[in-house]
């Protein structure tokens, strides 16, 4: 999905559906603490490794990690 496809779902959405709280499923959860961010630096991973980290983070090289997402990116996000 692409940000425009969500911007013109919300769009079509009725004033008392938008006051709702935005719910993710998944096979057998429900996420509803969701969050959004601009990322403020590149987002890389490292070869066998589970998550992502910020730019800052990296204790590798950068050249032998992968660029997930760039600075500036939208992000969706859950709460913990």
């Amino acid at each position: 999905m692409k940000w425009k496809d969500l911007k013109q779902f919300c769009d079509s959405l009725g004033e008392d559906q938008l006051e709702k709280n935005v719910i993710l499923w998944r096979e057998d959860d429900a996420i509803n603490r969701i969050g959004t961010c601009l990322l403020e630096e590149d987002h890389y991973i490292g070869k066998g490794e589970e998550g992502c980290y910020p730019e800052s983070e990296a204790s590798k090289p950068l050249r032998k990690l992968k660029k997930v997402y760039s600075k500036g990116d939208a992000i969706l996000y859950e709460y913990f």
